[in-house]
């Protein structure tokens, strides 16, 4: 029978590989020669760095597979040179930094530092997690725009505006792979000369990775005159971050905007299926079967009726799912005391998506709110 290797950190990894092979689990980030002895499929994540110095000159590994959608962690070029196919579960947790940023957002309009009625959206990088954005921003009606280099090179369709456009936006939220070479290196895209066309009334959110931004020159900037508002969920050099930075966010977190249940989850969902179609095996487990019922939340249309719903309609309605403010209180707390960067990620708390909440209803809705609330992910139930 096929031996499984998954790291322990995976939610649900034993309930999901049990029945296709056989299976055994490592400490995360603690992976060894050792525990590589006669297996063939391996499942890790981001803790977990995948190398020659790793698998050794002679792995007996015919699939690697990481449950998490960042791949820097796996040496890809290393792989592909010892015929390892690999592969990752890209876009896993999409929704959950969107909805991320969705509650930054709404809490930044409701203290005044933005009217997200009338203000565009700046999306850097159109991939998984900005076009989760943008559709989410579709369904509140709120503008945007999309630039992602590399996509309109080969051949997206989509209208994508150049990056200067992105630095006019009310809202720059960035969301690119890091990568420090080629023709696009998002690596300090966010530098000296960027920040200084940035003013107060923009705000520069970043939930990718620290490195896009120069972080000396945005601190810089940020002990300047008239600084944009600045949101952030990564930091460069984690976990061993600069909590210098932290006074100068109006909001913070220790990279946990992918962070939700169904995110984790859904990253186990997919590198299982790859790994049954990697064995040839049927796959015959889902989300579902994991994931608990949220109580749905009871709503009378005339509290949020309208063509339009306001902005005051979607605190009442996401915030409650997902407030960012309790993750900003908390990371604050924590690092004051200590640097708990690390342990915070780790420790985090249950956060669910929309998508897995309900709405009852105790009367109509007009057509058009009701499609409003169905395409940013609520189920819709008549009482």
């Amino acid at each position: 029978m096929t031996k499984i290797l998954f790291e322990d950190s995976i939610p649900k990894g034993h309930e999901y590989f049990a029945d296709i092979g056989n299976v055994s689990s490592f400490p995360a980030g603690q992976l060894k020669q050792s525990h590589l002895q006669d297996v063939s499929i391996l499942v890790v994540r981001s803790t977990t760095p995948i190398n020659r110095s790793v698998l050794g000159e002679d792995s007996h590994i015919k699939f690697v597979t990481t449950a998490t959608a960042g791949t820097n962690h796996l040496d890809k070029g290393f792989l592909d040179q010892a015929n390892i196919p690999w592969g990752s579960a890209a876009g896993c947790n999409a929704r959950a930094v969107a909805e991320w940023v969705i509650s930054a957002l709404l809490v930044a309009d409701e203290q005044n530092r933005l009217d997200l009625s009338n203000a565009t959206v700046g999306i850097v990088g159109a991939g998984n997690v900005g076009s989760m954005l943008a559709s989410l921003l579709d369904a509140m009606h709120v503008n945007y725009k999309l630039c992602d280099p590399p996509l309109k090179k080969s051949g997206d369709k989509r209208n994508l505006c150049a990056f200067s456009d992105i630095l006019k936006c009310d809202v720059i939220s960035l969301h690119v792979p890091y990568t420090s070479s080629g023709d696009d290196p998002t690596e300090n895209l966010i530098g000296q000369e960027e920040l200084h066309q940035m003013h107060g009334h923009q705000i520069l959110i970043n939930a990718c990775r620290g490195e896009v931004i120069d972080e000396q020159a945005l601190k810089l900037r940020m002990q300047q005159s008239n600084p944009p508002v600045l949101i952030l969920d990564v930091f460069d050099h984690e976990p061993d971050i600069d909590t210098a930075l932290l006074p100068y966010c109006f909001l913070a977190t220790p990279h946990i905007a992918g962070h939700t249940v169904e995110g984790k989850l859904r990253g186990t969902q997919m590198v299982y299926e790859q790994v049954c179609a990697h064995l040839e095996h049927p796959v015959t487990k889902s989300l579902d079967h994991f994931l608990a019922a949220v109580p749905p939340t009871e709503i009378m249309a005339g509290g949020i009726g309208g063509e339009k719903l306001s902005m005051a309609c979607w605190r009442r309605l996401l915030l409650p799912i997902y407030d960012i403010r309790e993750d900003d209180k908390h990371f604050r707390k924590s690092m004051a005391q200590s640097n708990q960067f690390a342990a915070l990620r780790k420790t985090y708390r249950i956060r669910r998506e929309i998508i897995s909440c309900s709405l009852r209803l105790h009367d109509k809705l007009t057509p058009n709110t009701q499609t409003q609330l169905e395409a940013i992910g609520f189920n819709i139930e008549c009482a």
